[in-house]
């Protein structure tokens, strides 16, 4: 039964030279480790879109706003906050407690001035709404939860073909 199993052994298309480990080590050159530092520091307006409706603004909406906050703080960045709804403003009772739940989650991050857009009641989509704005401002990076597109309120696909600038999707 040995004999059968050496055989066999002996049969195998790796031969036992391509059997010996080798480990290597790649250093990363000073060029690339600068890139990777610096990969977010050109982020100098970002776009914070809040689709929801949640007052005190959904998980993903909270998750969103900390990391825009953080990324701005960081590289010195200014924030644009574009609250997107296809109703009216009037038709939206908690409308004012969301706008105050926005301004509370960037000033827990640090961030007490910002810009904020609302565009309410247009009948335009989301996605198309977002394009326009960081086209218009000319923004840097827009900075949003994929619950947006879980739920629906954004189109994956147009923000892929029609934002203008780097979209940073927060997994849930």
């Amino acid at each position: 039964m040995d004999g059968a199993f050496i055989y066999a052994r002996n049969l195998s298309i790796f031969p036992r030279i391509n059997r010996v480990g080798h480990k290597a080590k790649a250093e990363p050159r000073e060029s690339e480790v600068n890139i990777e530092a610096d990969a977010f520091s050109h982020f100098k307006h970002l776009l914070l879109p809040i689709t929801d409706r949640n007052p005190y603004l959904s998980e993903g909406t909270r998750q969103a706003a900390a990391t825009t906050a953080a990324l701005a703080k960081k590289n010195g960045a200014e924030i644009t906050v574009v609250v997107i709804d296809e109703k009216q403003k009037e038709s939206l009772p908690e409308h004012e407690t969301q706008l105050a739940s926005v301004r509370w989650h960037l000033s827990e991050s640090g961030f007490k001035e910002f810009k904020l857009l609302e565009r309410l009641g247009e009948g335009s989509r989301p996605t198309a709404i977002i394009g326009e704005v960081a086209d218009d401002l000319n923004l840097d990076l827009v900075v949003m939860s994929m619950e947006a597109i879980h739920s629906k309120h954004v189109d994956a696909n147009l923000l892929a073909e029609f934002i203008p600038c780097p979209v940073l999707l927060l997994p849930l």
